[in-house]
């Protein structure tokens, strides 16, 4: 299904990832996907492209798109485009990134695969200031997070002000590392279909999600992390 190249860069990224124990090796690589599209990646986000941490998330998003339950999608956290950049082939959505330099890929991967994508270089928290600090994570890209110790700076916005924007959307998928409870604070939207990531100091948000009409689809524990897993959620009443 995946195919990466060229085959050396692959191999230099799983390298140094013995000898060092990240995945912060130089240089990048193009990542085939699904319908019709390529993913440019640096070599730290080679696990994050090809959703390898996630395959069941992925694979049953991606049936509901083919069955045209989702035709739009609000993906925060979008990284590279994993999720957004390839189902943006087949529906319409949009991508919030923070990290300027992931961004910039982001962008460029919308670009050159034609997706039906519109990206936003901002995050998406409680909305108390105007603007967030981020954090980068020591493993990788895909683990950025957002903190007061942080010297990066991004503009935020809301759940609620993307929805009124640019919504409604049938999927939202929130990957936020550690955030996902700040996100939905005092938020009012339903979509049909939920994806969160959770660990074990979010789990609450989930039990506030059941009282607010979902239903759990299924947990699907991320294969490098013992303590975090995605929550698929459906609504009730849609």
């Amino acid at each position: 299904m995946y195919v990466l190249f060229p085959p050396y860069s692959v191999m230099k990224a799983v390298i140094h990832r013995i000898a060092y124990g990240d995945w912060y090796a130089h240089g990048y690589t193009w990542i085939r996907r699904e319908f019709d599209t390529w993913l440019l990646a640096r070599l730290d986000q080679l696990i994050d492209g090809c959703l390898i941490d996630e395959p069941r998330t992925w694979k049953y998003t991606k049936r509901l798109v083919l069955n045209k339950k989702i035709e739009s999608i609000l993906d925060i956290g979008a990284h590279i485009g994993g999720y957004s950049v390839v189902l943006g082939r087949r529906i319409s959505g949009v991508a919030v990134e923070p990290m300027p330099d992931t961004f910039k890929i982001l962008t460029y991967n919308i670009l050159i695969n034609h997706s039906n994508i519109k990206a936003l270089n901002m995050a998406v928290y409680d909305g108390a200031t105007s603007t967030v600090k981020l954090c980068r994570s020591p493993y990788h890209s895909g683990a950025d997070f957002i903190s007061d110790d942080g010297d990066i700076e991004a503009p935020q916005t809301t759940l609620n002000d993307l929805w009124n924007k640019y919504g409604p959307f049938d999927l939202v998928k929130v990957d936020v590392e550690g955030a996902e409870d700040k996100i939905f604070t005092s938020t009012e939207i339903d979509p049909k279909y939920l994806v969160v990531e959770v660990r074990s100091r979010t789990w609450p948000l989930v039990r506030e999600l059941i009282s607010r009409s979902y239903r759990i689809v299924f947990v699907e524990k991320l294969i490098r992390s013992k303590k975090v897993f995605n929550v698929f959620l459906e609504h009730c009443g849609k």
